[in-house]
C-alpha cells in the first residue's frame, strides 16, 4: 500500500495505513510522523469534501479528524523530519499549519512565541505571546495554558517587549541624521534590570521536575546533573531540547516521543486501581478506527514494543497487566522510583501539571 502516494488512498485504505503505522511505523529513524501527519491531512481534506458535498452525515468523522490532525502537528511537529530529534523550523511549520485550522490554540501561540524568544526574534515573540494570552481569556480547557506557562507567557511578553525597546534605541543614537539634542533620554537601567530578573527566574524555572510525590521547577543544568547523578535503580525520563532520553543505573536510550509520552503516562497517570486502557489511551492512537475506538492488536503491539525498549537498558518489569471490564489494562506497578524531567513550555505540560 505505501507504494501508492498517500493522496490517492480512499478512506478505508488511510485508515489501515494508520493502523499499520501504529504498529509498525517507528522501526526507521526518519519520517514516521512525516507520513502521520500526511495522513491524517489526507483524511481531513477527503472528509471536508465529503460534508460538504453531502451535508451533516460526515460532520463528526471530521470534526474528530480535525482534532487528532491539530494534535499532531503540535505534539509531533518538531519530529517531522527525524523520529528521534527534534527541529525547531519543522516545530514552527506545524504550529502554524495548526492555528490554520483551529484558531482558539493558546499552546500553539505559546510555543510559537517561546522558539521565536528562543532564537532572538522578540518582535515575533511579542505578538505570539499576546495572542497565547488572548486566546486563554476564552477559557477553552483544550490546549489551555496551565498556570506556570501562563505566568511565564507574562515574563516572556515582558521581556520580548524590553528587548525590543532596547534594540529600538540603540538603533535610533545610530541614525546619522538625528541631532544629539533630539534623542530621548530614557532610564533604561531600571527596565534592563528588570529583563535581567526575569531572563534569571525563567531559566531557574525552566523544567519540571516530577517523581511520585513531588512537583517542583529547575534549571536545564539541573536536569542534566540529575541524569549525570542519579540515584541506583532510578528510571530517569528526560524531554530535553533535543531528544527524549530514558536512563537507569547509567545506561541510556534515546527514544521517540511517542514512547516517552507512554512512560510518562503510565508514571504519573496510572496505578492498579486506574489502569490505563485501549479506552482512556486513544488519544496516543490518533484517529483509531472507524468505530472510534484503537484496535487490541494495536494496542498490545504498541506495549509490547514499550516493554522491549525498557528492557533494552535493563530496566525491571514495572508495567503490570490486569483484567479490567474484560480486556487487557496495564499501570505502573511502582518497583523502580522515577524522576520525569520536561520544560515548564512543552505543549503537553498541562495535561499533567495545572
Amino acid at each position: 500500500m505505501r507504494t501508492l502516494k498517500i493522496k490517492d488512498l480512499t478512506l478505508d485504505e488511510l485508515e489501515l495505513l494508520e493502523q499499520d503505522l501504529h504498529e509498525n511505523g517507528e522501526k526507521s529513524d526518519y519520517g514516521y510522523y512525516q507520513q502521520l501527519v500526511l495522513v491524517y491531512q489526507t483524511m481531513y481534506k477527503k472528509l471536508k469534501s465529503l460534508a460538504r458535498n453531502n451535508g451533516p452525515h460526515y460532520d463528526h468523522s471530521l470534526q474528530h479528524t480535525g482534532n487528532v490532525f491539530v494534535s499532531h502537528l503540535i505534539k509531533f511537529g518538531p519530529y517531522i523530519k527525524m523520529n528521534h530529534f527534534k527541529d525547531d523550523g519543522d516545530a514552527v511549520e506545524s504550529l502554524i499549519k495548526a492555528i490554520g485550522l483551529e484558531q482558539k490554540l493558546p499552546i500553539a501561540y505559546y510555543r510559537l512565541g517561546f522558539l521565536a524568544y528562543k532564537h532572538g526574534k522578540y518582535g515575533s515573540a511579542v505578538r505570539y505571546f499576546q495572542q497565547a494570552l488572548n486566546k486563554q481569556l476564552l477559557n477553552d480547557p483544550k490546549y489551555a495554558l496551565n498556570q506556570q506557562q501562563e505566568f511565564h507567557a507574562h515574563m516572556y511578553l515582558a521581556n520580548s517587549a524590553l528587548y525590543v525597546a532596547s534594540q529600538t534605541y540603540e538603533t535610533m543614537e545610530k541614525l546619522p541624521y538625528l541631532p544629539e539634542e533630539q534623542l530621548p533620554n530614557p532610564e533604561l537601567s531600571p527596565l534592563l534590570e528588570t529583563l535581567a530578573s526575569n531572563e534569571k527566574y525563567l531559566h531557574n524555572h525552566a523544567f519540571y521536575k516530577i517523581t511520585k510525590n513531588n512537583t517542583e521547577t529547575c534549571s536545564k543544568e539541573a536536569c542534566e546533573d540529575l541524569c549525570e547523578n542519579s540515584e541506583p535503580n532510578e528510571l530517569v525520563l528526560f524531554f530535553n531540547d533535543r531528544e527524549n532520553i530514558l536512563l537507569f543505573n547509567g545506561e541510556e536510550v534515546i527514544i521517540t516521543p511517542t514512547q516517552a509520552n507512554m512512560i510518562r503516562h503510565f508514571l504519573l497517570s496510572s496505578s492498579k486501581g486506574n489502569p490505563r486502557t485501549r479506552i482512556n489511551m486513544r488519544d496516543f492512537f490518533g484517529r483509531t478506527g472507524s468505530d472510534g475506538e484503537v484496535k487490541k492488536n494495536t494496542f498490545i503491539k504498541s506495549i509490547e514494543k514499550l516493554r522491549v525498549t525498557l528492557r533494552s537498558i535493563e530496566i525491571p518489569e514495572i508495567i503490570d497487566v490486569i483484567q479490567y471490564n474484560g480486556e487487557n489494562a496495564y499501570y505502573y506497578n511502582e518497583s523502580v522510583p522515577f524522576t520525569v524531567l520536561f520544560r515548564v513550555d512543552e505543549a503537553f505540560a498541562n495535561e499533567y501539571v495545572n
